[in-house]
């Protein structure tokens, strides 16, 4: 688990939402969902929408951190967005990503919020600090605060410190 500050703005709720791996069930991700005033409801029908979305931005955050783009993920973010019926609107503040007029589902609104936090974040030029640990056994999200851009894992003490010592290991082997 990464010590470092939050993301910025509308990326705080983006990054707690990648990070809700721990909940197992719908009633688990519900109450993360209230804990950050997120509207709808994450009901039984959506949590499988919302493992899949999740994922599928860790992915997108693996590539702001350089690895490979997996355009699956690119193409199931961009299937939400158009199912939560996400359309900019500008305001005297700068864009916003309200949901459609349509009758929105409670999942719809609740990933909406989500994906909106990602439009906005891409809008404004965060989203390419929005990254996702190197180490292939970690893959936390963090926001890298670092001037140059240059952050790799959730930890330099942890999983910094343990990708340094097994390439030492290897160049040594």
């Amino acid at each position: 688990m990464s010590s470092r500050p939050s993301a910025p703005g509308p990326l705080a709720s983006v990054e707690a939402f990648l990070r809700t791996r721990h909940e197992a069930d719908a009633a688990g991700l519900d109450r993360w969902r209230a804990e950050y005033g997120l509207p709808g409801e994450v009901a039984v029908e959506t949590y499988p929408r919302a493992v899949r979305l999740r994922e599928a931005l860790r992915s997108l955050l693996l590539a702001n951190n350089a690895g490979p783009a997996d355009p699956e993920a690119f193409d199931l973010v961009n299937a939400e967005i158009v199912r939560c019926g996400l359309r900019p609107l500008i305001t005297a503040d700068g864009v916003r990503w309200p949901a459609g007029e349509r009758e929105a589902d409670p999942g719809d609104l609740v990933l909406g919020a989500v994906l909106a936090g990602v439009l906005t974040a891409m809008t404004d030029g965060t989203w390419p600090r929005m990254k996702a640990c190197a180490a292939d056994d970690c893959h936390y999200a963090f926001y890298d605060h670092t001037r140059n851009r240059s952050g790799r894992w959730c930890d330099v003490a942890g999983c910094g410190a343990n990708a340094r010592m097994r390439a030492y290991r290897r160049r040594r082997a």
